[in-house]
């Protein structure tokens, strides 16, 4: 059985600064595509068109004719390329099944099947044991689907949506994702890293990483519960650091970023983990950054980090009014907020700090809260999101319920969209892109911080990294 696993191109997120988005593995297919082929399928490959270059208009060429199963994985934005993919794979071959996975379909399973004919199959939830399931049934001459949890499918010209299926308690019997059937030299991490060279860093050879899945916090605004329903699973410290070595003596792995949810959430383990990084940073000149929340760094923590090759911790800070991180249930302080970057700006680790703009209850005063914050306490890059109502979460149902969504087309629905894809009930669409612009000026084109940046100049990579990151925040305010 001829399997072929397919991330869709996505249109630029950062419309308006290009220079920032680098391009990560399919990490989702490639975890999928591992275990299906330790059970037996090993005819399987994945196209990945965003590090391909591969556009909707060309994917014929890249689909064999005799391929059985088509399988994607999309996000909102990308989900009518996905839908259009599967259209041409069938027209090369009526006979071939179409999966969808991904958290579009997770969070709107059913209503997503009805939308797209093209679709036959949809996979909601932890994709591994739904997807191995299923293959297995398309083996079958008259395979029964009704049983497979975390599906929904076709029957009779109805859509169908089975039980969900409970998350696997033990993420340590996954195999290694299948970083072999990648383009791993297209791969490379946002432009911005460049910044952090004269530290010894080097960028590339690069990869996304994942020691855990989940996050058990609340935020209203957030796809995690979504797909992990608040669970945090970690994977043992051993599994963690053989992937690492993996990647070190098959790619030469030189920077790895942490996409856990936390990477800071269980400190006694993250120490273990940390322990371990630093040997590999000291024999093999590997670095990493990594996601946290402000309310789990101390200074200690931030000291042993950095010593073991940590260059760059990202931190979602999300606003600077009381109220409005009360209302996202985000649960942190605008104390907790202060201090977290005071003490990553004395341990001398470059962190950024990210803002929604335009969440409801926003009003000009709560937004020049934030932007008074953001200035305050001055992370080495800031970047301003306009809200987007997440399919799926609170937020999302918030939206639908009081009629604040403003555009429909799931195309847009990226981070930084030419018109915001809801409004407040305080603030029209204009003002918000007048809000984001403003926040760029303020933030970026300061004496202060321009003086800071040029001190820290010492490779013509950093060097083209300003000039065209200063070419993007004037795109962004000039309109």
């Amino acid at each position: 059985m001829k399997i072929l696993l397919i991330k869709p191109p996505e249109k630029e997120v950062y419309t308006k600064v290009p220079t920032i988005a680098g391009i990560a593995q399919p990490m989702g297919l490639a975890c999928i595509a591992a275990y299906a082929r330790e059970n037996g399928f090993k005819d399987i490959s994945i196209l990945d068109c965003e590090a391909l270059q591969i556009g909707v208009n060309e994917i014929k060429e890249h689909i064999p004719k005799d391929v059985k199963v088509v399988g994607l994985t999309s996000v909102t934005p990308t989900l009518k390329n996905a839908a259009a993919i599967m259209k041409a794979a069938k027209e090369l071959n009526p006979s071939c099944i179409t999966v969808l996975g991904g958290d579009h379909v997770t969070a709107l399973p059913e209503e997503t099947l009805e939308a797209f004919p093209e679709i036959d199959f949809g996979v909601f939830g932890e994709g591994e044991v739904t997807f191995l399931e299923l293959l297995n049934e398309l083996k079958k001459k008259e395979g029964d689907f009704s049983k497979i949890k975390g599906l929904a499918y076709r029957e009779n010209g109805k859509v169908k949506k089975n039980a969900a299926r409970p998350l696997m308690e033990d993420i340590n019997i996954l195999p290694i994702p299948a970083y072999d059937l990648l383009p791993m030299k297209k791969y490379s991490p946002p432009a911005h890293h460049a910044i952090f060279t004269e530290k010894g860093v080097r960028l590339n050879p690069f990869t996304i990483f994942f020691s855990l899945r989940g996050c058990p916090y609340r935020c209203k605004y957030c796809a995690s519960k979504v797909m992990w329903k608040r669970k945090v699973r970690y994977r043992s410290v051993e599994k963690t650091m053989e992937e690492v070595d993996y990647l070190i003596k098959n790619y030469g792995i030189k920077c790895l970023e942490f996409n856990d949810e936390n990477f800071i959430i269980n400190k006694p383990r993250m120490n273990e983990i940390i322990r371990e990084l630093k040997i590999r940073k000291e024999k093999h000149g590997v670095y990493w950054n990594c996601l946290t929340r402000v309310d789990s760094v101390d200074e200690q923590t931030l000291r042993v980090m950095k010593e073991a090759g940590c260059y760059f911790i990202r931190f979602g800070v999300e606003s600077g009014d009381p109220e409005i991180l009360k209302g996202m249930s985000k649960d942190i302080t605008i104390k907790q907020i202060k201090h977290a970057f005071a003490l990553t700006n004395k341990a001398g680790i470059a962190c950024s700090a990210s803002f929604i703009i335009g969440y409801p209850g926003e009003t000009k005063e709560t937004f020049r809260r934030t932007l008074n914050l953001a200035k305050e306490i001055d992370p080495t890059l800031a970047f301003f999101f306009i809200a987007i109502p997440i399919v799926g979460t609170e937020l999302y149902k918030e939206a639908k319920e009081k009629n604040l969504i403003l555009n429909p087309d799931w195309n847009g629905w990226v981070q930084m969209a030419e018109t915001p894809i809801m409004k407040t009930e305080e603030l029209e669409p204009g003002e918000m892109i007048k809000m984001r612009n403003q926040a760029y000026k303020e933030f970026y084109l300061r004496p202060k911080y321009i003086w800071k940046m040029l001190r820290n100049i010492h490779t013509k990579e950093q060097f083209m990294f300003y000039v065209r990151g200063f070419l993007g925040v004037l795109n962004i305010i000039k309109r």
